[in-house]
C-alpha cells in the first residue's frame, strides 16, 4: 500500500531528481532534493553561539548566553537551528509555508535529520510539533513543521505525539515587535487530554524558522506545565 501512496504522490510531485530550491534536474540530486550549487549558497549557523538559543554571538563577553536568553525566561533547554534565515534558504521556507509545496518536508527533515545525527542531538523521548491554529491549518491545508517532525521521526524512529493544540487565533508574528509577540501568544497552547505518554519525558519541538523565540518558548511552557521534563527545540533556520 506504501508503496501504491509513494507511486501516486511521485505523479502530482515529481521531485525526484530535481532541486527543490532552483528546479534543476539532475539524477545525481536522487532524494536529496537540492542541487549542489544551492546546497553551497545557504548560510549555516557555526560557532560562537548562544548555548541556549544557537543565536551567533561572540564569545568575548562576559556569558555565554546571548542578550535575549540572559535576559528571558527559557522554558526549553536548548533550540538549535541549521541556518540563516536569509537568501535561498528564506526563499525555500516561504514557498513551503505559503506556495502549496507541503512536499518541501522531504529536503528540510532530510537536512535536520542529518543535522541531528552529526551533532548527536538525541537526547528526548518523543518528537512535538508547534501546531496552527484550525483556521489557517484549514486555509493552508496542511502544517508544516508537523509534516517535518512527522519525517523525523520516521527517519529517527522516535515516536511523534500530535501534543499541542493553538486554541488562541494569533496574528502574524513577523509583523510584531518582540513584546508584541510575546503578549500575542501568552496562554495560545495548550496540551491534548490524549498525551499522557509525555508526562516525566523529554521532548523535541520542530518549528521551521526561529526569530525571537516567542512560538516555541510558549509551547516549551505548556509541555513543562502539563509535566514534561525537557524541551529540546530545532529549526530550520533563525
Amino acid at each position: 500500500m506504501k508503496e501504491y501512496v509513494d507511486s501516486f504522490l511521485e505523479l502530482i510531485y515529481p521531485e525526484k531528481n530535481t532541486c527543490f530550491v532552483c528546479d534543476k534536474y539532475d539524477e545525481e540530486i536522487d532524494q536529496k532534493y537540492i542541487c549542489c550549487d544551492c546546497e553551497k549558497k545557504i548560510k549555516k549557523i557555526v560557532p560562537p553561539v548562544c548555548v541556549k538559543c544557537s543565536k551567533p554571538i561572540n564569545y568575548d563577553k562576559s556569558t555565554e548566553l546571548c542578550q535575549e536568553c540572559g535576559g528571558d525566561e527559557r522554558y526549553f533547554e536548548i533550540s538549535k537551528s541549521l541556518y540563516a534565515y536569509e537568501g535561498v534558504i528564506k526563499n525555500a521556507i516561504y514557498n513551503y509555508k505559503y506556495y502549496n509545496k507541503p512536499y518541501f518536508y522531504k529536503l528540510f527533515g532530510n537536512l535536520i535529520t542529518d543535522f541531528i545525527n552529526k551533532e548527536n542531538y538525541l537526547n528526548y523521548d518523543y518528537i512535538v510539533s508547534v501546531p496552527l491554529h484550525r483556521s489557517k491549518l484549514r486555509k493552508r491545508g496542511y502544517n508544516q513543521s508537523e509534516l517535518l517532525a512527522r519525517h523525523i521521526s520516521n527517519s529517527l524512529s522516535i515516536p511523534y505525539i500530535d501534543a499541542l493544540k493553538r486554541i488562541k487565533r494569533t496574528k502574524k508574528q513577523s509583523e510584531k515587535s518582540k513584546e508584541e509577540r510575546r503578549k500575542n501568544l501568552k496562554d495560545a497552547f495548550l496540551i491534548k487530554a490524549s498525551s499522557d505518554k509525555i508526562i516525566n519525558r523529554s521532548v523535541l519541538l520542530v518549528d521551521d524558522i526561529y526569530t525571537t523565540g516567542s512560538t516555541v518558548n510558549e509551547c516549551s511552557k505548556a509541555l513543562i506545565t502539563y509535566g514534561v521534563s525537557k524541551v529540546y527545540v530545532i529549526t530550520i533556520a533563525r
